[in-house]
């Protein structure tokens, strides 16, 4: 559980097996604090969370980094956040690929954030800018870090007063949504996006109009490509 401040804890699934007809409670949270994301994990998977400034942290989910507390618990800091800033995104990774990250972990010089990307084959973390600008970053340059440490530079914003809206790991062939404040929704195929290192700027994802912005990226799910295509190949019968 994350909420949008950057409190994280971890509750084993048994506390919720009894749950009443007016709910239980998940997570202490604090006045102006919201629990925004929830998702299943198990021991050694790890979390990747992205933030409006465009900073990023990697940690294991495991007892070193996160021990599980109680349901009423407030959880701790995930990430140390500047004044003003907040968490756009959280996405867990699993455990076998956490481990594969971490022995190719040399091949990625920390101290060189201007690292040349060739190309991957994922997965990617897709982010995406307020100002439609966006980039694919292999995963592989979000090294594992400690909890609540400030976190790596995941994008150079371009233009000044631009924030991060989408920070989301995908693979091959995943389709998006770009949502844009005004209801604008443009469909694309994310492997056409530009693979970039950590500190570019990104590409033009979307040509927005006069006044609007990028809100929101969506994944449609799989079963949802397929149905798609199903149609369309009907169509051409």
């Amino acid at each position: 559980m994350l909420t949008k401040a950057g409190f994280i804890k971890r509750t084993s699934l048994s506390a919720f097996s009894k749950i009443r007809s007016n709910g239980l409670i998940a997570i202490n949270l604090e006045d102006g604090h919201a629990l925004t994301w929830v998702r299943l994990s198990k021991e050694g998977d790890s979390v990747l969370i992205g933030s409006r400034t465009g900073m990023a942290i990697h940690f294991r989910l495991d007892i070193n980094e996160l021990r599980p507390l109680g349901r009423t618990a407030r959880g701790v800091k995930s990430m140390n956040l500047r004044k003003g800033d907040n968490l756009v995104s959280m996405d867990v990774l699993t455990s076998d690929l956490v481990d594969q990250l971490a022995k190719n972990e040399d091949l990625t010089n920390e101290s060189d954030e201007n690292l040349e990307v060739n190309s991957s084959e994922g997965p990617w973390v897709l982010i995406a800018s307020a100002f439609g600008l966006g980039k694919r970053v292999p995963v592989t340059q979000f090294r594992l870090q400690k909890r609540a440490g400030m976190g790596l530079r995941a994008i150079k914003f371009r233009i000044k007063d631009d924030v991060l809206v989408c920070f989301k790991v995908l693979g091959e062939g995943e389709e998006l949504l770009f949502v844009t404040g005004k209801g604008v929704i443009v469909r694309t195929n994310a492997d056409k996006i530009s693979q970039q290192s950590r500190a570019a700027t990104g590409v033009k994802l979307q040509r927005l109009d006069e006044g609007d912005h990028l809100s929101e990226v969506v994944l449609v799910p799989h079963e949802q490509i397929e149905e798609t295509g199903q149609f369309n190949q009907g169509k051409e019968n």
